[in-house]
């Protein structure tokens, strides 16, 4: 799991009963990303020789893990939109791991922030658009002009 992950969060789940995890994990599979509560000697051994190996010393205590296989950003999106829906059985953030680069709780928080890839993608595709949306504009009032002033000519050679 950890070699094919490309983002994970690591979240301590105490005080959290067995019925809101199992909701919490399906709510998350929808969004692709897997929720798992692990053993902290166990993960720290499948963490070694891989990214996450920097997480070594966070596993302590109740730790849960949220990883995700293709976006980096959806761990941290999916523990949000958990506390939007209810905040007091939702993981507390301990760190998060993007990239290869740990981030800390309140990075964790950052990312959550951030739009998705897709509406990033459209500011920056409406960003490129701009330039070229003026110039048309542009043109055509040029055109409009051009056309009003040949039809204004002809208007006039017809009356004389």
């Amino acid at each position: 799991m950890f070699q094919k992950a490309t983002a994970a969060v690591l979240a301590n789940y105490q005080g959290i009963d067995a019925a809101s995890i199992t909701a919490m994990r399906a709510s998350m599979k929808d969004q692709s990303v897997e929720f798992r509560v692990v053993k902290n000697t166990l993960a720290k051994l499948a963490a070694k020789n891989t990214p996450f190996e920097v997480l070594d010393a966070s596993f302590t205590g109740p730790i849960s893990v949220l990883v995700s296989f293709d976006d980096p950003v959806a761990p941290a999106k999916a523990l949000a939109d958990q506390r939007k829906v209810d905040s007091k059985k939702t993981p507390q953030v301990v760190c998060g791991l993007v990239e290869g680069k740990m981030i800390s709780a309140e990075g964790v928080a950052a990312l959550a922030d951030l739009p998705s890839r897709e509406a990033l993608l459209g500011q920056m595709l409406s960003v490129f658009q701009g330039p070229t949306t003026n110039f048309v504009g542009v043109f055509s009032s040029l055109l409009r002009k051009l056309v009003g002033t040949l039809d204004a000519v002809r208007e006039k050679k017809a009356s004389s």
